[in-house]
């Protein structure tokens, strides 16, 4: 499939994109490692380490915007760009289940990008970000056609939701000295309801 794409290559230390940059372009790594990191209030923050089969740069191709993150090369890489327009005109080639799982993937990162973009680091950060993947997975089950496992994921999820909500105390209570990166702030107008859409509610 690689032989449809325009190879590239970039040595070790340079850099892919930097945060802020214009967007439209996403990048298949063929070989390598990458980098990616994201300036924080004036810090650094290491995001994660893409390689081989991995692709980075994804939200231009279906958003576009602005780079969320910057990428430097670790190794050497070869690169398979792929731009917003090649991308859309692979998405209609798709069958209707990879599109319709495509769009579910594009409505919860813009749910909460910040959320996916960050690393938790505290006690805290990691219960709330449990209850967004919480979150996301009930407006999963309202996709299943199967209706009885449906019910049943949304089952276990209410007996997640029981333990997260204990765990939420235990993090109030419990003394930690790395501070937070996901603040309260951020789930602030991030309600059920903006997560799971309207097929994902019958349990409400």
């Amino acid at each position: 499939m690689t032989e449809d794409f325009q190879i590239i290559r970039i040595a070790a230390g340079e850099r892919v994109f930097s945060q802020g940059d214009n967007a439209d372009t996403a990048y298949l790594v063929l070989e390598g490692r990458i980098g990616l990191s994201q300036t924080i209030d004036g810090r650094a923050v290491d995001v994660c380490t893409l390689g081989s089969g991995e692709v980075l740069g994804e939200m231009a191709v279906l958003e576009g915007g602005r780079r969320a993150a910057t990428a430097i090369v670790i190794e050497d890489c070869h690169l398979a760009p792929v731009n917003h327009a090649a991308f859309q005109q692979r998405l209609v080639g798709a069958d209707a289940f990879l599109r319709a799982l495509i769009d579910s993937f594009i409505k919860n990162i813009r749910t909460s990008p910040r959320l996916f973009l960050r690393r938790p680091r505290s006690f805290r950060d990691h219960v709330r970000q449990m209850n967004t993947f919480s979150w996301n997975l009930r407006r999963f089950a309202g996709r299943l056609d199967d209706v009885a496992m449906a019910d049943d994921v949304l089952d276990i999820l209410d007996r997640l939701d029981v333990v997260l909500d204990d765990l939420a105390n235990v993090a109030e209570l419990t003394a930690d000295k790395r501070h937070d990166l996901i603040a309260d702030e951020e789930m602030n107008g991030v309600d059920f309801s903006d997560v799971v859409g309207s097929e994902g509610r019958r349990r409400l």
